[in-house]
This record gives structure tokens, C-alpha cells and sequence, in this order.
């Protein structure tokens, strides 16, 4: 019976020693288990951060600003949305030949080489342009301009669009005859307001509506008003790289007898980009180089072929490094 409770005793033990070995495997099999998981919860912690860091970025990557709707910030001869960038400096030079209906005895308008606009435009801040310009024809007139790029297109939003503000005072300079009229210095004052609609559809297609107010404090014809309001619309079609093809029109609202449809601003050209410059050739049916005249419905009659032929040349300058912009 000793032998018994012996043999008894010795196997509850050996039990005993089994059931703590399991306990301590199990202790262990959790202890285990869970720094496991507790490592997995951290690299998959970290691969959520990590795929919400790269969706914010590509979300801020595919709302950028739209870029080069229009080559420079003149379609033709209006403004374009397009604005100077921060401590840039663009300088142009455009010239108006005469008629091409002239003939070849005038070289087909070449030999009339007066119509001039010299003109420089500085960015203030990216979305501030001051201009200041000349024209020689017809008034020697002095142009003072702002452009405020108010709301501009962003990538990966449907609907968005860029608008700007573009306002000039224009100072007719000459002297007229009788000399009364020069002893009035309000009225050789013009003002220009447009509202600058555009949108770059793709890589090749931009367009951009523009409505217009003109107020001149005097007027050259007796039956010519003093206000004018015309809607333009205009665009670009990129050929290539560095070449597009330009047009712009301005419908002259015919609130007073005086518009016509016919002389009303159409305009055709190329735009050419080599680095820092943009060479401007166009066809227009306009007598003068700035808004304030040549929308002013006293251009040539489309219908009677009178078109001249123009060309500009742009210089863009990048003042904070004294090196060329591209």
C-alpha cells in the first residue's frame, strides 16, 4: 500500500510538472503572440500613414496651378490672363504696317513702318502686373496699366478656371489743333476695364472671354459715343512645342448708331517661343497698337480687305538673379 501511494505521489508530480510546463508554453505562446501583432500594428500603422501621406501629395500635386494658358500676356494685341511673374520684367516691341491692299507700289504695307508701341510690364507680386507703354499712333499716347490675377486654374478640378482683373488709364500726349482742346488735360484721359475669363482645355487648346468698358472723356468724331461695351473672345491652338496659332475678336455691343459691325477687332497670328523671347506675327484689321483705340470700333472694314500686317517681339528679364527668364 506504501508502494502504492508511492508510485501515486511520484505521478502526480510528474502531472504536475507537465500542467506547469504547458502553462508556462501558453504564457509564453501569448507573451509571443502578442509582440507579434504589437509589431505588425506598427508597421501597418506606419504603411497607413505612409499611403495617406502619398494621397495628400497627390492630391497637392494634381491642384497646381495650370500653367501657360496663353504664350505670353498678350493673346495678339489684348491682354491675356497670363500675368508677369514676381520681380520679372517683360519688354515688347510691336509695330503696325500699313494696308496690304496697298499694293505691291507700297510693298504691300511694308513701307509704312510709323505704328509703334514700345511697352514694359513688372510683376509686383505673383499676382500683380504694373505696365507702362507708349504708342506713337495716333495720339502719342501714354498707357498706364495693372493687371491682378484674381483666381487662377488648378489641375485635377473640373470646372476651375483663371480670372483677371486688367485695367489702363491711357494719356493722349499730342498736340491737337484748335488749341482749346489742349487747356483740357481730363480730356486726354481714356479708361480701359476688362474682365479676363480663360481656360486651358489641354496641352494644344486655351480660350479666354473678355467683357470690356471704355470710357473717353473726350471723343475726336461728334457722333462717336463716350462708353463703349464689347465682349471678346479669344484662344490659342499649339501647332507644337514653340509654335501656336493665335486669334482674337471684340464685338462692339451696337448700343448707338455709330458701331459697325464691320470695323469691329479681328485679329489672326503665330505666336513663336524661343527661350526668353516670343515673337508675335499677326494680320489685324486695327489702325493702333493699344485698347483704348483699337476697340474703339475706327478700324479698317474687314469686308473691304483693308488688313495690315504686324509683328512683336517679347524679352522677359528675371530681376532677381539679373538672369534671362525662360
Amino acid at each position: 500500500m506504501l508502494k502504492t501511494f508511492i508510485h501515486n505521489y511520484r505521478l502526480s508530480l510528474a502531472m504536475l510538472n507537465r500542467c506547469k510546463e504547458n502553462i508556462m508554453y501558453h504564457k509564453f505562446s501569448i507573451l509571443f503572440l502578442t509582440f507579434f501583432l504589437s509589431i505588425n500594428v506598427c508597421y501597418a500603422q506606419e504603411d497607413l500613414e505612409s499611403m495617406f501621406r502619398d494621397l495628400d501629395n497627390l492630391v497637392e500635386l494634381e491642384e497646381t496651378e495650370v500653367i501657360a494658358t496663353f504664350k505670353s500676356t498678350k493673346v495678339i494685341m489684348m491682354p491675356s490672363i497670363e500675368r508677369v511673374k514676381k520681380n520679372q520684367l517683360h519688354f515688347r516691341v510691336s509695330h503696325l504696317f500699313g494696308s496690304i491692299g496697298s499694293g505691291i507700289g507700297s510693298l504691300f504695307g511694308l513701307d509704312q513702318m510709323t505704328n509703334m508701341n514700345l511697352s514694359f510690364e513688372y510683376g509686383l507680386t505673383n499676382s500683380i502686373q504694373l505696365g507702362f507703354a507708349r504708342s506713337n499712333k495716333p495720339d502719342k499716347t501714354l498707357i498706364n496699366s495693372i493687371k491682378w490675377s484674381i483666381i487662377r486654374q488648378k489641375t485635377g478640378k473640373k470646372g476651375s478656371f483663371s480670372l483677371s482683373y486688367f485695367g489702363n488709364i491711357d494719356i493722349k500726349s499730342r498736340r491737337y489743333v484748335p488749341d482749346e482742346r489742349n487747356k483740357s488735360f481730363s480730356g486726354r484721359i481714356d479708361y480701359i476695364h476688362m474682365l479676363l475669363f480663360g481656360k486651358k482645355v489641354n496641352s494644344k487648346f486655351s480660350f479666354q472671354f473678355s467683357p470690356t468698358f471704355i470710357h473717353r472723356n473726350l471723343v475726336d468724331l461728334s457722333d462717336a459715343p463716350n462708353q463703349y461695351y464689347l465682349i471678346g473672345q479669344s484662344g490659342r491652338y499649339m501647332l507644337n512645342d514653340h509654335i501656336s496659332f493665335n486669334w482674337e475678336y471684340f464685338y462692339n455691343i451696337p448700343f448707338q448708331k455709330f458701331i459697325k459691325f464691320e470695323k469691329d477687332l479681328f485679329s489672326l497670328g503665330v505666336d513663336i517661343e524661343t527661350g526668353g523671347h516670343v515673337f508675335q506675327l499677326y494680320f489685324s484689321n486695327a489702325l493702333a497698337l493699344h485698347p483704348g483705340k483699337a476697340l474703339i470700333n475706327q478700324n479698317d472694314s474687314l469686308f473691304d480687305g483693308n488688313v495690315q500686317f504686324g509683328f512683336s517681339i517679347l524679352r522677359a528679364f528675371n530681376l532677381n538673379n539679373s538672369s534671362y527668364a525662360r
